[in-house]
């Protein structure tokens, strides 16, 4: 089914609802590292200006857990997100902010490197295919080479 939004906002509304499906990490450019299951729940916040996805997933079978909270600032038209998480962010929040794409939208963030060199940066596609959510991030390093990072496909239970 092709992408049919005909708002920013009503493409937030469609993705509501329970996920689960595979995550996948990547820690190396091209080297995949790890495959693990993912569950999470998109809710819609503040009467659907925005929305917030909960995610559980693993990594070496250590249990991993995110908040990622996006919606679109019809000010500045744009795309706006945060993520935390507990494995890449460790006690920081990181702002992102981008546009539409093809079936979804891309926003970008950055991160400190923790040896104390450049910021990287982190880039996040977020997709709907049919019935199918993709989100996938990239590490972009300083010099502006990206390689994937993650990559969650996700599936709508329904709950």
């Amino acid at each position: 089914m092709p992408f049919e939004s005909t708002t920013p906002h009503h493409f937030l509304s469609q993705l509501a609802g329970h996920w689960q499906g595979t995550s996948k990490l990547w820690l190396e450019p091209d080297k995949l590292a790890g495959e693990s299951p993912i569950v999470g729940t998109i809710q819609l916040i503040l009467d659907g200006r925005f929305a917030l996805f909960l995610y559980q997933s693993s990594i070496e079978g250590e249990a991993q857990h995110g908040m990622f909270t996006f919606g679109y600032n019809t000010t500045l038209e744009r795309y706006e997100a945060s993520w935390v998480d507990s494995f890449h962010n460790n006690t920081a929040i990181m702002f992102c902010e981008g546009n539409a794409i093809e079936n979804g939208f891309s926003v970008l963030g950055s991160y400190p490197d923790p040896t104390g060199g450049p910021d990287w940066g982190w880039r996040t596609e977020v997709k709907l295919i049919g019935n199918e959510l993709i989100m996938t991030a990239y590490n972009i390093t300083p010099e502006g080479e990206e390689a994937k990072a993650t990559e969650a496909i996700l599936n709508k239970v329904n709950a």
